[in-house]
């Protein structure tokens, strides 16, 4: 068998040497002969029978015999050894440094590609609930600015959601899961119960609205209930998600080992939403902080490019309810049949494929108001990706999360043309969400600056050097292409033309390349800290290097709300 293809579990064999030096050289007062203490590590180098690092030393012993132990033991043992916290450094992070010569050599995509999987499959979750109305649905009929109500018809409203979602932080006894917004939205869901949900079958759409200011409207042919459509007192946006939501970790993917969740926030308009996992509010919760899962290491999706290898994992099996028999069955029964029809078909699945685009705009309808067109930055992928990944990971070959998958284009003609947010963004907004939005189960909008808001306008430029200084330059390709006279783009001297190299948040530097790149980078401004946010430009004036310096203040009013 070639060695390249040596699984993981393999390669846990193959260094069970680690035993030896972590638990008896390092820990033990017994060195390899019994000598003062030292470890076997000390006596080789005193011995001359070795020259090197420690790291280097153990991973010399590659291949000796050892006793029977796990890769979370050697795992815990370097923690231990060198006084750090799995926040200082993930198990996706020790698998990929600690030995990178073996895990991951340079000529072995093989090899790249199974502990990427290994690794993704402990950092991504399945997500999956069902819900209920206790009050029915409400049906009516639209007729200019009335809507008559069909009496006939009186349904519980029933709805059950799978999806996926990514490990983004852990501490010993909270984990937040990035996911999409769409996945938790529970579209005909209301848990207030002076509310009701109304389809429209006029339009085939549903709302939420408070019950009241029913009129009767008589007739020859007798007398029909009716609502003025300006007196409809909509619901708030919050009464679409629930109290609780069901997840589930590779490996235990049934209904007894279900993992509640609870909403933090989320952003419509981007699509990503946070849950929060908390390690005493269930028994079954203290799963995920057994040491066999962690959260993803963060790459930089700016670094993607095109033909790049990358690897989803999510669950594409959702399973067919549509031969559920709903007939003589209540409304609670019914949706807990779809939900374990729906758990019976968990199955996280990693599909791999390459980057078609590192940056493409796509326009979706608004989940939460179907009038309303969004637009979406997003990395185009050829990897297989079906209705349950949604929420779920993509990772490149380094083991780095740099997407959350967020859907595909559905066609009869093609298949594997897939999207995912940029984990630039993702991660960005997740920090937002769980800064502004934890702890307050009603606020689904945070706020962020934008270049809109600075009243910027950006485009890309040529990359074309310029002479400065009478030396030949590669200058930035961002440039300024509009400016509002009110804005504070202008006020703090910005001109049009000037080309943007880079942005100082706070005290990192960050070099553009890219248009986009702006918006992503301004989220990482915080409207609960006092920021600066420096532009460093080669003006149109002279072609000189010149900063133009913003300090946020926390209450401004260019952090606008969004969605």
């Amino acid at each position: 068998m070639n060695s390249k293809k040596v699984n993981i579990f393999a390669v846990i064999m193959i260094v069970v040497m680690c035993a030896f030096s972590i638990f008896i050289g390092l820990y033990n007062n017994d060195g390899k002969d019994g000598n003062d203490g030292k470890s076997a590590y000390q006596l080789a180098i005193e011995s001359g029978e070795f020259s090197g690092t420690q790291s280097e030393y153990l991973a010399s012993l590659y291949g000796k015999d050892g006793s029977s132990i796990t890769l979370d033991d050697i795992y815990n043992a370097y923690l231990s050894e060198n006084n750090l916290s799995k926040d200082d450094c993930t198990y996706s992070d020790f698998l990929l440094n600690y030995f990178p010569d073996q895990f991951l050599p340079d000529d072995d995509a093989v090899t790249k590609t199974e502990l990427t999987t290994q690794i993704a499959l402990r950092s991504t979750v399945d997500i999956c609930y069902s819900y209920c109305i206790d009050q029915p649905i409400v049906y009516v009929q639209e007729n200019g600015n009335k809507l008559y109500i069909d009496e006939s018809k009186n349904y519980a409203s029933i709805g059950v959601s799978a999806g996926s979602g990514v490990i983004y932080k852990m501490s010993d006894d909270t984990c937040y899961i990035i996911t999409n917004y769409h996945v938790l939205y529970a579209a005909n869901y209301t848990n207030d119960s002076s509310y009701r949900v109304f389809y429209n079958s006029t339009t085939d759409t549903y709302f939420t609205a408070k019950y009241e200011n029913v009129k009767i409207e008589g007739s020859f042919f007798g007398s029909q209930k009716y609502i003025n459509k300006s007196s409809i007192n909509y619901a708030p946006i919050h009464t679409h998600f629930l109290d609780s939501y069901g997840v589930y970790l590779y490996g235990y993917q049934s209904e007894e080992y279900k993992l509640s969740a609870s909403f933090v926030g989320g952003s419509a308009d981007n699509d990503i939403a946070v849950l929060k996992i908390e390690k005493n509010e269930t028994p079954n919760n203290a799963l995920i902080f057994n040491g066999s899962y962690s959260a993803a290491s963060i790459g930089d999706s700016s670094n993607l490019n095109e033909g790049e290898t990358i690897i989803a994992v999510g669950n594409p099996l959702l399973a067919d309810t549509n031969s559920v028999d709903d007939s003589n069955i209540n409304a609670e029964d019914y949706v807990n049949l779809l939900e374990k029809t729906y758990i019976d078909a968990l199955c996280l699945t990693s599909t791999d494929g390459v980057v078609s685009n590192i940056s493409e705009y796509c326009t979706f309808e608004s989940i939460i108001d179907s009038s309303k067109a969004i637009s979406l930055r997003l990395i185009r992928v050829s990897a297989a990706i079906n209705a349950g990944n949604s929420g779920g990971s993509l990772f490149d070959l380094n083991g780095r999360l740099v997407g959350v998958v967020n859907g595909k284009i559905e066609s009869s003609s093609y298949d594997n043309v897939g999207y995912a947010i940029p984990v630039n963004i993702a991660t960005r907004l997740a920090d937002q969400i769980i800064e502004q939005c934890d702890g307050s189960k009603t606020q689904t909008r945070i706020k962020a600056i934008t270049t809109n808001s600075l009243g910027i306008t950006v485009k890309n430029g040529n990359r074309n050097s310029q002479f400065v200084d009478f030396e030949w330059v590669l200058g930035g390709n961002v440039v300024v292409d509009k400016l509002s006279a009110t804005g504070v783009g202008f006020g703090i001297g910005l001109k049009v033309g000037d080309i943007i190299e880079s942005v100082e948040i706070g005290t990192t530097t960050y070099s553009l390349n890219h248009d986009y790149e702006l918006d992503d980078l301004l989220l990482l401004v915080s409207p609960n800290k006092n920021q600066t946010i420096k532009f460093n430009v080669l003006t149109t004036d002279n072609n000189v290097l010149t900063s133009k310096t913003y300090t946020v203040n926390p209450n401004s009013a260019m952090f606008t709300e969004i969605a």
